[in-house]
């Protein structure tokens, strides 16, 4: 009788434990605590929340980490500082990055035309005639193809992609306001122009002046797409700075990149004629200021000779022809245009190209496409083409309702995609509109990070969430 009522006991009790237990998983399900089963069905993934591992958290920030180096060179900065060789400092983590990305393998890191463009670099760094000088270029693809790869990695929710992209505004005015006093220096000075003086490309206005164009579009965009009130001041603010920026390089191509991104802003613009007005009123009351900043009557002579062309650069954009025709399918070889223009050049007295060929060895062309088309072929244009498609394919992605829908679900609500995919968009206006006057594909970041913001933008507007936390914050 005993064991009978033992018995009848402890199967209440085992019972009462299983319900309680079931009960008790089934909260925890429903509030996305845990990926567990649950009576009620699978967890969806719109409320699912993974359990947090320090092995990630470490990989989200190394990210960051190597956005701030990419975007605001601190190793550079340092190393003109203190002349210690600081600019190792993303070798060392570029391996730490790449290494946690080879152990996530997630299968977004994957986009074609840019893994095959790395690749043509590579292959330029073991058979190019001078494979010292590609090997550069294919260094600095490597850190892009690890920063787009870290980013579809691991930026896999809204919160994480507005911090990228608060980032990216802050080194627009990390390096707006330093290269502003130094340029208005050398206006007053009547020196040559200078951008960022620390800076091996930047304190050139043909590098600075560029940078500040791209910076008006996505700044500009910025301020629409964000909600803090704060943080849309200081993008208004650094609008202000980029124009100014731009103007004070006195650089003609950047000026009139600066022009085709003011109309595109006109344009893309919600309410465009009261946009137009504001502008309108901007300009009136900065005209004043800026007269007594710079010399006016500097910069209308200067502009004024925009119709006249640049002799030299049209005639190394020739010499690319010439250097194309050597090898047109897959180029010369990062980097080798000089090295093969030196070679095949005759001597010409009265060119001033040829007049020593020899002076060739390190020039550059000056012009992205025609560079890209000399020293990568026919392949490497038609994969950068690609990419540009892409990217604006992207974007244009990102302006339909239900992908919008998708971003506010995830936790973007407080973060406009709209707005700042048509920042992107006249970013990569002003880049594509500069860049076939300057020299800016081995030297800056702007067309791969741009690339790179786009492409996880869209990853997390997709119909398959990414892997990871889907909870935002107030941006």
């Amino acid at each position: 009788m005993r064991a009978s009522r033992l018995g009848g006991r402890l199967r209440v009790e085992v019972g009462t434990r299983l319900w309680a237990g079931m009960k008790i998983r089934e909260r925890r399900a429903a509030h996305g605590f845990a990926d567990v089963p649950s009576a009620r069905g699978p967890i969806p993934a719109e409320t699912r929340r993974p359990a947090r591992g320090s092995g990630r958290s470490a990989a989200v920030g190394l990210l960051y980490v190597f956005w701030v180096l990419m975007t605001f060179e601190p190793d550079l900065w340092l190393t003109s500082v203190t002349g210690a060789p600081f600019y190792r400092i993303p070798l060392l983590v570029i391996g730490v990055l790449g290494l946690f990305i080879l152990l996530r393998m997630d299968r977004k890191i994957v986009y074609w035309p840019l893994i095959l463009f790395v690749l043509m670099h590579l292959g330029a760094a073991l058979l190019a005639e001078n494979a010292g000088l590609s090997r550069d270029a294919f260094k600095f693809m490597l850190y892009m193809l690890v920063l787009f790869a870290g980013s579809a990695s691991f930026v896999d929710s809204p919160s994480r992609m507005v911090v990228l992209l608060k980032l990216y505004l802050l080194s627009f005015a990390w390096f707006g306001i330093q290269g502003m006093p130094s340029s208005l220096g050398g206006l007053h000075r009547g020196a040559g122009l200078s951008g960022v003086t620390w800076h091996p490309a930047l304190a050139n206005e043909d590098s600075f002046g560029p940078l500040m164009v791209i910076s008006m579009a996505f700044s500009y965009f910025f301020a629409m797409a964000v909600a803090s009130s704060r943080w849309r001041m200081f993008a208004r603010g650094l609008f202000v700075v980029s124009v100014l920026g731009v103007v004070v390089t006195f650089a003609r191509g950047a000026q009139l990149a600066g022009g085709t991104v003011l109309l595109y802003l006109m344009l893309r613009s919600p309410r465009r004629f009261a946009k137009l007005a504001c502008l309108a009123i901007i300009a009136i009351v900065l005209l004043p200021v800026a007269a007594m900043v710079f010399p006016l009557d500097s910069y209308i002579q200067e502009m004024s000779t925009v119709s006249d062309g640049d002799d030299l650069r049209t005639r190394l954009w020739l010499l690319a022809w010439n250097v194309f025709r050597e090898s047109p399918v897959y180029g010369v070889g990062a980097s080798n245009f000089g090295v093969v223009a030196a070679r095949i050049t005759p001597h010409d007295s009265e060119n001033p190209l040829g007049a020593d060929p020899a002076k060739l060895y390190l020039f550059w062309i000056h012009n992205a496409p025609m560079q890209i088309l000399a020293e990568e072929g026919l392949i490497g244009i038609s994969l950068w083409v690609a990419m540009i498609i892409g990217f604006f394919r992207f974007n244009r992605r990102l302006q339909a309702e239900e992908l919008t829908a998708r971003w506010r679900a995830r936790g973007g609500g407080s973060f406009d995609v709209r707005m700042m995919a048509r920042g992107l968009d006249g970013a990569m206006v002003g880049y594509l509109a500069t860049c076939v006057f300057y020299n800016q594909i081995y030297f800056n970041h702007w067309f791969w990070s741009l690339l790179t913001l786009s492409y996880v933008l869209r990853g997390l507007t997709a119909a398959t969430p990414r892997r990871g936390r889907e909870t935002g914050e107030r941006a």
